[in-house]
């Protein structure tokens, strides 16, 4: 079972959640060249059918509405599939390239028939359309292509049309681009994998592995968005106390191990958003019920409670100073820059009223009509 599932990027390359994501990046990435897809597709099926009417075939033959009801099966699709997620979406064009197929086994056993012998060229056509499918990676295309291979074969044994080297050269022309399938998946993936890599690095601090300041906007206004009726988001602006004598006294490389232990205490808490603002400050962002009080005004009083020595400082331990401000729902009513702007102002209170301790500000909503 390892041998084989080795052999499918999709099931090796990632992890679960990491694949989970490469799809829908892979969605996205590739919505606009399947639509385009699907309507060469289309193209080539309508030309198929009046090349056939040239030949002497008729508009209404079993092969040409077999064609005709492919096309509009597609159509459809294009025009109902504008509301779906990415999961949906794509489990939807699965089962429509499968329909497509077995329409199209149809006009392959129409065509054995009216010709007596059935060519080659339109199976591999049909097979190597599958393999341009841009959405679909080696295992779902397996699955087409074994739909493809079993109809021919149900052909072969189930009718009397003479197939001659249709099935071996289908054979043939599956493990050729099983094998390009698979380089290609490992090389999305292993591209996918880097733009990932580059893009934490830019969003992360070196130092802390905490998201840094040029990430905190977009997600900051996720957080909000996502405020629902009866949340409050906080948004906490932490400072260290005395923190450039802690630096003079113990050394930067000392000053350094304290930052990553403190950010450490920051992500106790995996649903809450963690920023390193820069040097010593941090800044914090919660969701919680409106019945609770925010998580981060006990901040400080857990940093106490880790009782690292600063003998540079009045407490005798490490302390911090943190100004946290509520935001009842909905959460457009302030711009992060005015959220930020308040906490600092309540950081600089806490300072100013002697340290360690946190200053807290609600902000209620609007009457209806105010903006």
């Amino acid at each position: 079972m390892q041998l084989f599932t080795r052999y499918f990027p999709a099931f090796s390359y990632l992890d679960r959640s990491s694949e989970a994501e490469f799809c829908r990046y892979l969605v996205h990435r590739t919505h606009n060249s399947t639509k385009r897809f699907a309507v060469v597709c289309i193209v080539l099926m309508l030309l198929f059918s009046v090349t056939d009417v040239l030949l002497g075939d008729s508009w209404l033959s079993l092969t040409n509405l077999a064609r005709y009801t492919a096309v509009m099966c597609i159509v459809a699709y294009i025009v109902l599939s504008l509301k779906l997620n990415a999961e949906h979406w794509l489990q939807g064009w699965l089962a429509l390239s499968a329909i497509v197929i077995m329409l199209l086994s149809i006009t392959f056993y129409t065509s054995g028939q009216y010709n007596g012998r059935l060519g080659e060229g339109g199976p591999m056509v049909v097979a190597f359309a599958i393999a341009a499918i841009p959405i679909f990676n080696l295992q779902q295309k397996l699955l087409l292509w074994l739909l493809l291979l079993s109809s021919l074969l149900f052909i072969k044994l189930c009718t009397d049309t003479n197939t001659g080297w249709v099935i071996f050269y289908l054979c043939i022309s599956i493990l050729l681009c099983m094998t390009w399938q698979r380089q290609f998946d490992t090389l999305l993936r292993s591209q996918f994998k880097a733009v990932r890599l580059e893009q934490q690095k830019a969003e992360t601090d070196q130092l802390t592995g905490l998201l840094n300041r040029r990430s905190f906007e977009q997600r900051l206004q996720q957080k909000l968005a996502q405020l629902t009726e009866g949340q409050q988001l906080s948004l906490g602006l932490l400072d260290i106390d005395h923190f450039k004598a802690y630096n003079d006294h113990y050394g930067h490389l000392d000053g350094d191990l304290v930052l990553i232990q403190l950010s450490r205490l920051l992500s106790a808490d995996k649903k809450r958003l963690v920023v390193r603002f820069g040097g010593e400050e941090f800044i914090l962002v919660e969701q919680h019920a409106t019945a609770q009080p925010p998580g981060l005004l006990q901040l400080p009083q857990q940093l106490a409670a880790q009782a690292i020595p600063h003998r540079a400082s009045p407490f005798g331990v490490l302390t911090a100073s943190i100004g946290v401000v509520t935001l009842n729902y909905p959460g457009h009513q302030l711009t992060s820059g005015e959220l930020m702007q308040q906490a600092d102002l309540l950081l600089y209170q806490a300072k100013q009223q002697g340290r360690n301790q946190a200053r807290h500000s609600v902000i209620n909503p609007l009457p209806a009509g105010n903006s």
